[in-house]
């Protein structure tokens, strides 16, 4: 009997070793459970280029070493050359970037450096959905692939990133409401709500901003469309879900945000209202007459400069914001032409500009365009002095001609 249960016993011990190994071969994870793909959200910084902030995909695989190991995937990078420099995108408005790679050693460096806050958010997907990001985001890492044409509001580091969750799981994935029921605004509102930490203190480049802005700016984006910005993008994965499941776990911070902003003035207030003011002096002060000929071309000058810049820019379709642009109607592009023509001209040209003033007024009350009254009022008004007194002048000549 003893016997017996010994090698019953004996039996029981040499099954529990298989028993075991065939446990743990049930309980191993799938292939690529070993990778965490994580959203990086960045703060904005000091230069005009980092207003708004950066997002980029983060992505460790824990079974590479070495600087594969923990990859950062960067859009937007600017692509430059000696045949297409930096300075040539800009002028042309065609700013051409590409998806790039970096190591968390080196993302940590640049973004420690410029003291800007970076928070993360670790995505809670299946193997599978996890290897076809890294599939999606490697076939945009091969060279034939990896180049595009930035555009501020439609392509750019937020917009790619969103681009991998429609592309890879469609009606899967859907986002958050990234704005409070009830609220509406257009593109070019979107870039105000972003704090006056990002935008104020860089009047000027604001400033140029909003002239530039056309009737595609003033149109209302979608939920969708507007996480094209990164707080906006945080904000619409924080909440969103993949086949109804919460896509993301809570975002922990890797940097806290130490930019300190300058306290600056608003440059472009100050030098349109010194402008105007030394214009319209110069203008109906007798003893200033030569003061108000010199202001008054440079106003003209100034203006029509813009002018055939908004053109320009219009014109070669970069960004679909700045199509349709109702400021060309003060920012005249004959106001670099009209200082050298006739009387008759003169005059003609100077009720016509007058009334097309009248008319920005009228477009940006009827919410036709949203016109930056705030910043350009001081050269509005300027400009009907100059065009009014230009009238006068150009009617007592024309009589005096006729009386002779």
């Amino acid at each position: 009997m003893l016997r017996r249960a010994l090698l019953i016993l004996f039996a029981v011990v040499l099954c529990l070793p298989v028993q075991a190994q065939q446990d743990t071969a049930i309980a191993t994870p799938p292939v690529q459970s070993h990778l965490r793909i994580s959203l990086l959200t960045c703060s904005p910084g000091e230069e005009i280029y980092e207003t708004f902030g950066h997002s980029a995909i983060r992505i460790i695989d824990s079974t590479k070493t070495g600087k594969a190991r923990d990859v950062v995937y960067n859009f937007g990078f600017l692509d430059s050359s000696p045949d297409n420099t930096v300075m040539h995108q800009f002028l042309t408005d065609r700013v051409h970037v590409y998806l790039a790679t970096n190591t968390i050693e080196q993302f940590n460096y640049q973004y420690g450096e410029q003291k800007r806050g970076v928070e993360e958010m670790v995505f809670l997907l299946s193997s599978e959905d996890k290897a076809k990001i890294l599939a999606y985001l490697e076939n945009n890492c091969r060279r034939e692939n990896r180049y595009y044409e930035y555009s501020s509001a439609y392509d750019n580091c937020c917009t790619r990133i969103l681009a991998i969750f429609t592309h890879v799981f469609g009606d899967r994935f859907v986002p958050a409401q990234v704005l409070p029921k009830g609220v509406t605004l257009r593109f070019r509102q979107f870039t105000d709500r972003c704090g006056p930490q990002t935008i104020q203190h860089k009047y000027w480049f604001s400033t140029g901003m909003k002239i530039l802005f056309g009737l595609g700016a003033d149109r209302i984006p979608t939920n969708m469309e507007a996480m094209y910005i990164a707080d906006y993008l945080q904000d619409g994965m924080e909440g969103a879900t993949v086949d109804g499941k919460k896509l993301c776990d809570k975002k922990t911070v890797l940097f806290e945000n130490r930019v300190q902003w300058p306290d600056v003035p608003n440059e472009p207030v100050i030098v349109f209202w010194t402008l105007a003011i030394v214009t319209i002096l110069g203008l109906v002060v007798k003893r200033l007459r030569i003061l108000g000929n010199i202001m008054s071309t440079v106003v003209l000058f100034m203006t029509g400069i813009l002018g055939c810049y908004i053109i320009y820019v219009w014109s070669i379709d970069a960004e679909p914001g700045w199509k349709d642009n109702f400021n060309v109607l003060w920012a005249l592009p004959a106001n670099l032409i009209i200082p050298f023509c006739g009387s008759k001209i003169k005059a003609r040209y100077s009720l016509a500009a007058l009334f097309l003033i009248f008319v920005v007024f009228v477009v940006d009350l009827l919410k036709v365009q949203l016109i930056p009254l705030s910043e350009i009022t001081p050269l509005l008004l300027a400009l009907v002095f100059v065009h009014g007194v230009m009238y006068r002048k150009a009617i007592s000549k024309t009589d005096r001609l006729a009386a002779a």
